[in-house]
């Protein structure tokens, strides 16, 4: 029972450290973003509860700017499209 909890914490933490890892000096897609995100164009707050406006904001994370419709990932980065 010992064995399990303990192979449970490790691949829990494990996981954690591999999704903050940055991956070519990017941030990692399944790492998670506890700041505020400004759009990069208006610089316009986006909101903490957010709702996805397709598949990879479903998946990954990200906003659409409701006053300038940049489409930016959880960083806040552009995402060319």
């Amino acid at each position: 029972m010992s064995i399990i909890l303990i192979a449970i914490v490790i691949g829990v933490i494990a996981f954690f450290a591999l999704t903050q890892i940055n991956k070519d000096g990017k941030y990692a897609d399944l790492g998670i973003n506890i700041s505020r995100v400004y759009c990069p164009n208006c610089n316009q707050k986006q909101p903490i509860m957010r709702k996805p406006a397709n598949e990879r904001q479903a998946l990954f994370g990200g906003y659409t700017c409701k006053k300038c419709k940049t489409e930016m990932d959880k960083y806040g980065k552009e995402l060319k499209t």
